[in-house]
């Protein structure tokens, strides 16, 4: 009995995360749509809107982290739990690279957003091989390894902002006990 509903609190816990997830990913396709409308003919490059975005992203998780800790009561989430699911969620995503590239632009739209102003930066690095010069962006080491790479480590940092989040909220959640058994005092 104790088991199933500690099964189903985790099921709870792990739907509400993804309606979060979702919902930060929605957010994330309007701030793509708008940088390219913003940005018109120019083509990429990084602006003050590519920049928000390299903020912005982090905050979403930072908030959904706390708000889905004060929604659902949760204690502090333990470090090693989230590190563990955020880097197979991650992988899994990584793995969806390089079988499935319509199903990974969609499921990464946080990371592929946030990451944007370091990725227009790489693209525009020259390189020589084979006595050609190229940008980065034309080698295949970028396109399926350092892409895919940078990706990775956003969605892992942002999940440690979820963390962040849950942990704000524990902070608080124990300065009013203190407050409330000071009270009663």
């Amino acid at each position: 009995m104790e088991t199933e509903k500690k099964g189903k609190k985790v099921w709870k816990i792990l739907g509400v995360t993804a309606l979060c997830y979702i919902l930060i990913s929605i957010v994330a396709g309007v701030c793509s749509v708008l940088r390219v409308n913003m940005q018109g003919d120019e083509g990429a490059k990084v602006s003050g809107f590519v920049v928000l975005e390299v903020v912005l992203m982090p905050v979403l998780f930072l908030i959904a982290g706390y708000v889905v800790s004060a929604k659902l009561k949760l204690g502090k989430i333990k470090f090693y739990k989230l590190f563990l699911g955020a880097v197979l969620f991650s992988g899994a995503l990584l793995a969806l690279w390089y079988v499935a590239m319509t199903g990974y632009v969609l499921c990464n739209l946080p990371a592929a957003e946030g990451s944007y102003a370091l990725d227009l930066f790489l693209r525009k690095i020259t390189v020589v091989i084979d006595y050609e010069v190229k940008y980065l962006k034309e080698t295949n080491g970028y396109k399926y390894g350092l892409l895919p790479a940078i990706h990775f480590v956003f969605r892992v940092v942002y999940w440690l902002f979820y963390l962040w989040g849950n942990r704000m909220y524990c902070t608080k959640q124990k300065e009013l006990e203190r407050a409330q058994k000071k009270a009663k005092r």
